[in-house]
């Protein structure tokens, strides 16, 4: 359908002062080619597509609701692509739902419980919670991911702004310079909900419930509550958003064609949580999943003009806390570690009881002062049986407005989370490591991650995939049950179903081998399947994704082409154009949607898996003295490219210069200026690792140089400057590394493969394998466990 827009936006100009200067209104210096009246109106068509996903992409199901209805359903494909779909009823809901549980779904979550006998959807889900659960209180699960799964099962959603997903407040100093994270006094009460932060509030909501029990028992009114708004409504997820596409559109939308009034507008992190926390009556709201992940909401890129406060001061970038020093990814580490720190993770339950707990509803949810309107609970409203369309529209725009609670997934307290430390009074606990591990950096020592240590293990010799190579280089490496696998320069790994492919052959294609035996295949370099005619040249680069559902190819013909994998099946699709010369180096992460590619002309260029287009080209310069001989860097090749399956970084090799981008293409880090490589020192290869940002002491990039060294990275944020946190002292490979990979469920493996053939293992060593003088060295630098017993906290 065609609708119109009477969309008002001024937009600022990109070299004016940020610093609360009077916007020049230069309008009347341009020539006018419309009138008033069309430059206001922009006709908008909304296309609605029609999508498909293959039973065999489906990676999960969810229940949801749709205003407030149980009607609806979430699909999530292998890519974590969600799609929310509104039934005309529940029992159509249940019908879908029912035909797709009886169907093969190989890449779902339910594939396990797939049998002769149909799911039990309800029992599978509550057995998965309590899974989920079991994992976060021993440690193995973050507090982030602990909540987005506490959303999800109580049908929060992206794709629905109206039950976005909901976070907590978590620090309340704003103020300070410098803030300790250690500091029990700079959190939030996790034990009372927003409106229940200042003393002054909760005597005047506490009145006002009590005055609306009153009148309700007299017949009068609606049942009582606490709050006349919600903690979460699509208005407040607006708020947060509105300097992002494409919410800002919504919120322009939401407020007739214009944003609302300067002063309304979220402009300052410290002012919003003294209105939600103390000053506004009318404001108790919470956070949303961005303030703990995505810097960018809070600068405004897009230059839109929000105007100028009734204080004078213009609307621009968010004001940020005064220990963020005024950098947003600064903010947002600092927020996410505050997020994952032992106080929080000993009080998080307190917040969850309020949110999804015991403590939502009843006698519980009066004496918390956490009691909302009534048509926001689930249960309360039953739009089938209201006749009156008057009313019915009504109550549907009280519930799309003033918010909607989550489910309620817990009618008992939630358990406690275990915080432990690698140290009990003067010894160390070895039995803690399991819990502190997840919450260990990449190849960082668990209970003491300012260290690192990494030991060799085992040495090989890699055969498979050697036959017809001009020389003996690993090309791609596996550890499988306590086995090294390496294969050919010209070959590369399928993980999961333990499969190599061969390319560079004559045909223009590639060949799957049987890389491991199995009970089916015994044996090894077999031939599996034949795939001719790829490109229009020799293949020069094969990258499959880690789940081994997608091929990237890249080939002499200065193309990318992406395949679906299935069976013994290769389908073409797309072939990405962009590069001028043969392709180098190729990644592709599924999480994020990102395929990254390198070529001889030394351009470097970021495509989108989801859509099959061109993102950008990412603007890596060197360090190297030559690069600037040759006036410019795509005069030489791109030797290797990496993403963090974490976080969407990308690492990045050219000549002898490493960089780190983010998902956007904006710089992170780069080699330091003076740092340049010369002769066998010059890096050959690059890896990322899943290091996510807020973990700081963490490493985010391993490379393998040309005499044999291996090289772990991390990075100093404040300068963006990568720093050599460790050079791995044992020198089992003496001649250029071609391969590396990390591995292990946090990556706490190395596998390094070399030209001559050579392969080896390392891995990080556990505190309980040093001698009593290493432990004695590195006790000054581990935190000690907190005293259970007379910590109120744990009462």
């Amino acid at each position: 359908k065609k609708a119109t827009t009477s969309f008002q936006v001024n937009i600022r100009q990109h070299n004016s002062d940020h610093n609360d200067q009077p916007i020049i209104d230069k309008s009347s210096n341009k020539p006018k080619e419309k009138t008033s009246q069309d430059s206001t109106e922009e006709e908008i068509t909304y296309q609605h597509r029609s999508q498909r996903i293959a039973f065999t992409d489906l990676y999960s199901v969810y229940r949801r609701r749709y205003q407030l209805q149980h009607n609806a359903l979430e699909f999530y494909d292998v890519n974590r692509n969600g799609t929310l779909i509104a039934f005309s009823s529940h029992d159509e809901r249940e019908e879908v739902l029912s035909k797709v549980l009886s169907s093969p779904l190989p890449s779902s979550i339910f594939s396990s419980s797939l049998g002769g006998s149909a799911i039990n959807y309800k029992k599978f889900m509550n057995n998965l919670r309590a899974k989920i659960t079991s994992q976060w209180t021993q440690g193995k699960m973050t507090n982030f991911d602990f909540i987005m799964h506490m959303n999800s099962f109580a049908g929060r959603t992206y794709n629905d702004l109206t039950q976005y997903p909901v976070f907590p407040w978590v620090l309340s100093d704003y103020d300070s310079e410098e803030i300790d994270l250690n500091d029990p006094k700079v959190y939030r009460d996790f034990s009372k909900p927003m409106g229940a932060q200042n003393d002054t509030r909760v005597a005047q909501f506490r009145d006002r419930y009590e005055a609306l029990e009153q009148s309700y028992e007299m017949g009068e009114g609606p049942p009582p509550f606490h709050y006349g708004t919600h903690y979460s409504c699509a208005a407040y997820v607006l708020y947060y958003l509105m300097r992002l596409e494409p919410f800002s559109r919504l919120a322009l939308s939401l407020q007739g064609g214009k944003f609302d009034v300067a002063d309304r507008l979220f402009h300052n992190v410290g002012a919003s949580w003294k209105s939600a926390s103390s000053e506004n009556l009318q404001d108790v709201r919470e956070l949303i999943p961005e303030f703990f992940y995505l810097s960018d909401f809070v600068v405004n890129s897009n230059m839109f003009d929000f105007g100028t406060t009734q204080s004078g001061k213009t609307v621009h970038d968010v004001t940020l806390p005064a220990w963020a020093k005024g950098d947003p990814k600064r903010f947002i580490r600092i927020h996410r570690q505050a997020l994952e720190s032992d106080h929080v993770s000993k009080n998080l339950h307190r917040w969850l009881d309020l949110i999804f707990g015991y403590k939502q509803r009843g006698h519980e949810a009066v004496t918390s002062l956490n009691t909302f309107v009534h048509v926001t609970y689930e249960g309360q409203v039953d739009l089938d049986s209201i006749e009156d369309p008057i009313e019915r529209n009504s109550i549907i725009a009280q519930i799309q407005n003033f918010g909607q609670t989550p489910s309620r997934l817990e009618r008992r307290p939630f358990p406690q989370r275990i915080v432990v430390s690698a140290i009990r009074g003067s010894t160390f606990d070895f039995n803690s490591l399991p819990s502190l591990a997840n919450l260990t950096p990449p190849f960082c020592l668990v209970g003491a991650p300012q260290h690192i240590y990494l030991r060799c293990g085992a040495v090989d010799t890699c055969r498979i995939g050697m036959a017809g190579q001009m020389d003996s280089s690993v090309g791609d490496l596996m550890y499988t049950k306590g086995q090294l696998v390496g294969v050919g320069k010209t070959c590369a790994l399928l993980l999961p179903s333990k499969k190599y492919i061969r390319y560079g052959g004559p045909n223009n294609g590639v060949s799957v081998h049987v890389a491991v035996t199995t009970a089916r295949h015994r044996e090894v370099n077999k031939v599996l399947s034949i795939h001719d005619g790829m490109h229009r040249g020799p293949i020069t680069v094969a990258k499959p994704s880690l789940n081994g559902l997608w091929l990237a190819t890249g080939g002499i013909d200065s193309t990318v082409r992406l395949w679906k994998y299935y069976g013994q099946n290769m389908q073409l699709q797309a072939t990405l154009c962009g590069h001028c010369g043969k392709i180098t180096c190729l990644d592709i992460s599924t999480t994020f949607g990102s395929i990254i590619s390198g070529g001889a002309d030394g351009k470097i260029l970021v495509w989108d898996l989801r859509t099959l287009t061109f993102l950008r080209e990412l603007k890596h310069t060197s360090n190297a003295p030559t690069a600037a001989h040759a006036g410019s860097s795509k005069s030489f090749s791109v030797k290797s490219v990496s993403i963090n399956h974490k976080n969407g970084n990308m690492v990045t090799l050219l000549l002898s210069t490493l960089c780190v981008f983010d998902i956007n293409g904006n710089l992170v880090a780069k080699q330091h200026p003076d740092e340049v490589f010369s002769g066998n020192q010059i890096p050959s290869v690059v890896i990322s690792t899943n290091c996510p940002e807020w973990m700081e002491l963490g490493i985010v990039a391993v490379t393998g140089h040309m005499n044999g060294d291996v090289r772990l990275w991390g990075i100093d944020y404040e300068n963006k400057i990568l720093l050599l946190r460790h050079i791995l002292p044992e020198r089992v490979h003496s001649c250029p590394i071609t391969t590396l990979r990390a591995t292990g469920e946090r990556q706490d493996t190395l596998l390094i493969g070399d030209a001559s053939g050579k392969m080896s293992v390392c891995n990080t060593v556990k505190l309980d394998q040093l001698s009593p003088e290493e432990l004695q060295s590195i006790a000054p630098h581990v935190d000690v466990a907190p005293d259970i017993e007379n910590d109120e906290e744990f009462r």
